[in-house]
């Protein structure tokens, strides 16, 4: 494939000697000196969308894109044009990967619009990739499964060497970079037990993942896990299960309130320390005496609730 790269006229790329006129040069018995202007390390280059590949070391190389918003930034680019530079490398094959920038590459695809790429070809290779990592950062931030994709990639390829060179290359500390190379490792059943691994946070592994490794409770997980595959529960409930199972206790379904049509319009859900919480439905296009009839019968569930689930007078 061929490759056509368009290089961007950039202040800081002139290079030369810079001297002064004989008329301006002070009166020294001194030679005059002779200096350089600094060397830019960075090189920004328009390039066809469609003759670039994502890099295996870019965090969303597996991360699907939602259609609706690649167009939503196809319009804006098209609108105000390319704010951020994506970052990039010069593969072997001579074809420019992305390293950060993967759906601003998908909004110009779809724009039909050039992608500008800054390259830093006189950086070493792990300094490149550490400026791609922390821009990134400034737009959408992936998912923490795929922020860990990309850490177990640099370490997998020796990018880097070792897990505190990596921590500092990428901006995370040290904890945080060992529990997402734990997350990518962890049991399939565990994982399997989530509707989509993108939307675990990293708060939920940093709770389950002491569980996981501890041996009198890995069991129970494993075993709940197994029971809740496939149900589609959001992470949340997911790592709430896992957590009763680690606790010993048996999970506690949510309570639902309907409407007269037969229609779930808030839940009400008990907790393992007597607390309650209910959520409702979203009534911004209801009528006023709808919410307020909505109101009522919520509270009556509640009271029920209170009177037979904890066993306690009103």
């Amino acid at each position: 494939m061929s490759l056509a790269l368009t290089w961007l006229p950039h202040d800081d790329l002139d290079q030369g000697w810079v001297t002064t006129s004989q008329e301006d040069r002070p009166m020294t018995d001194q030679l005059p000196l002779v200096t350089t202007a600094p060397r830019s390390t960075t090189r920004v280059v328009l390039v066809d969308p469609a003759a670039l590949r994502i890099s295996p070391l870019n965090p969303r190389v597996d991360t699907p894109h939602a259609p609706d918003a690649i167009e939503r930034l196809a319009d804006e680019l098209k609108a105000v044009g390319q704010i951020n530079d994506a970052h990039g490398e010069t593969a072997a094959d001579g074809i420019v990967e992305i390293l950060a920038g993967s759906r601003r590459c998908a909004a110009c695809l779809a724009a039909g619009l050039q992608l500008r790429v800054r390259l830093h070809p006189d950086l070493p290779r792990d300094e490149a990739i550490g400026i791609a990592y922390r821009d990134d950062r400034e737009a959408l931030r992936p998912s923490f499964w795929d922020l860990a994709g990309g850490w177990e990639t640099l370490l997998g390829r020796r990018i880097v060497t070792s897990d505190s060179a990596l921590a500092r290359l990428v901006g995370v500390d040290k904890s945080t970079m060992s529990r997402g190379l734990s997350f990518r490792k962890a049991p399939e059943s565990i994982l399997a037990a989530f509707a989509d691994r993108r939307e675990i946070s990293l708060s939920q592994w940093t709770d389950l993942a002491p569980l996981i490794e501890n041996d009198d409770t890995r069991e129970a997980l494993l075993t709940r896990a197994a029971l809740i595959a496939g149900k589609g529960y959001a992470a949340p409930r997911v790592a709430a299960e896992l957590k009763a199972a680690a606790a010993g206790k048996v999970a506690i379904p949510a309570i639902e309130v309907r409407n007269r049509h037969d229609r779930v319009i808030a839940t009400i859900q008990p907790g393992h320390r007597g607390d309650l919480t209910v959520k409702f439905k979203p009534m911004a296009e209801a009528h006023p005496s709808y919410r307020l009839e909505y109101a009522r019968l919520v509270h009556e569930k509640l009271v029920e609730v209170i009177k037979t689930f904890f066993d306690k007078d009103a």
